[in-house]
């Protein structure tokens, strides 16, 4: 009787938690116009993933076919991130797209406007 109550008890908890994440999460994305909101959506993230077999199978999928978009929030998700580390390398890799995609804008402005070559 006793294993059954804890089992229980923690099967109730366990769906408090995800409930509790996903306030986090709605919140999280409610606030989008406030600096800093994505603690709360990151706080939500770790307690649906913590409590949810479905979610973590979620996540693995979308890790395997998505890498490098989920590999920031991975990283943010460990026991003790090093979140500066990741916001600069966030920046970084947005800064490169900005340039690279002026780069390649300038380059096809470059072909449709010069004079075609006679041979």
């Amino acid at each position: 009787m006793k294993r059954a109550a804890k089992r229980f008890s923690k099967k109730v908890l366990g769906w408090l938690m995800i409930a509790l994440g996903f306030v986090f999460l709605a919140a999280g994305f409610l606030l989008i116009i406030i600096p800093g909101h994505y603690f709360l959506i990151l706080v939500g993230l770790i307690l649906i993933l913590r409590n949810a077999f479905w979610a973590r199978r979620q996540f693995i999928h979308l890790k395997r076919r998505h890498p490098n978009w989920i590999m920031p929030l991975r990283k943010l998700l460990r026991r003790n991130p090093q979140v500066v580390s990741i916001f600069w390398q966030q920046v970084l890799k947005f800064e490169r797209m900005i340039l690279r995609g002026r780069g390649q804008l300038v380059g096809i402005r470059r072909r449709f406007l010069r004079k075609p070559r006679t041979v």
